[in-house]
């Protein structure tokens, strides 16, 4: 059954992208990549994979919660490691799979309890995307004068995310209370870092226009991007923006385009993670 998974995946990742690129011009989606600029993706890759590195100090501070000591360097090994095995061996046994092994082997502090870490990393990493996201939202709604009220709902529905998450670590989730405001600023570094990388994106098709609605959308595609149903997050992001298109001032083939861009960079970066995993030690 588990053989069955990745390929599923696979198949679902080509059903959702065969059905995007009958939806767009082809010829004019290739012209369209073949416009980009080389130097301004090198900066998105460097923005990419210093996101990579922060996220990987986030993980720090909840591995330190469960009495586990790594060192920065051996933790981001095994962070782009994890990557390698999230995007390109999905299934069997996946990077947070891995991760838990490796240390558990290693430190013996129970697998229940590094699951839960990784799991309020990734929770603070999607609370700091739903902050940016209602942000650049309310930021667009007010500049293209869409709802009076929609920025002041935005804002609350921020605050109420905010103040519940903080009352649950506090109240409920104790043990990992300490990591609360370090691992979230992290996290707003992360997306702040990760909206770069789709910035230098767009300057590298020399798009000037609507900036804030391709960003809000990239972010929106970041969250259907994690749900694991396709192949390392292929399709899923390209989907997004086709169905964004529909509410949002884009220019499709552009938008596309960016999706393509950002996976292929994603895929770079994690090959990185394959190189040490032919050498990976425990400690």
């Amino acid at each position: 059954m588990k053989a069955l998974k990745p390929i599923l995946k696979i198949l679902i990742s080509i059903l959702i992208l065969y059905f995007v690129y009958q939806k767009i011009d082809g010829p004019k989606l290739w012209e369209t990549l073949q416009t980009v600029s080389p130097l301004w993706i090198v900066l998105a890759f460097i923005l990419f994979l210093l996101s990579q590195y922060v996220s990987s100090l986030r993980l720090q501070y909840f591995w330190r919660d469960v009495t586990v000591q790594l060192s920065n360097a051996y933790n981001w090994r095994l962070y782009l490691i994890g990557m390698y095995y999230n995007l390109l061996l999905p299934g069997g046994i996946g990077g947070d799979g891995y991760k838990v092994f490796i240390i558990d082997k290693a430190h013996q502090v129970g697998k229940g309890k590094l699951i839960k870490a990784i799991l309020f990393d990734r929770l603070s990493g999607l609370l700091a995307l739903g902050l940016w996201l209602s942000a650049l939202l309310g930021l667009y709604t007010y500049r293209m004068d869409i709802g009076q009220h929609l920025p002041l709902v935005l804002g609350i529905l921020a605050f109420s995310g905010l103040l519940i998450s903080y009352l649950l670590m506090k109240k409920v989730f104790t043990s990992h209370f300490p990591s609360y405001w370090p691992s979230l600023g992290l996290s707003l570094v992360i997306q702040g870092l990760q909206l770069g990388t789709c910035w230098a994106i767009l300057c590298a098709f020399t798009v000037s226009k609507h900036i804030l609605a391709y960003l809000a959308l990239f972010l929106i595609s970041s969250i259907a991007a994690v749900i694991p149903i396709t192949f390392g997050g292929a399709g899923a992001r390209e989907l997004t923006f086709l169905a964004g298109a529909k509410y949002f001032p884009l220019e499709i083939h552009l938008a596309i385009s960016l999706s393509v861009i950002f996976y292929m960079i994603t895929v770079l970066a994690s090959l990185l993670g394959m190189a040490f995993s032919f050498k990976q030690n425990i400690e």
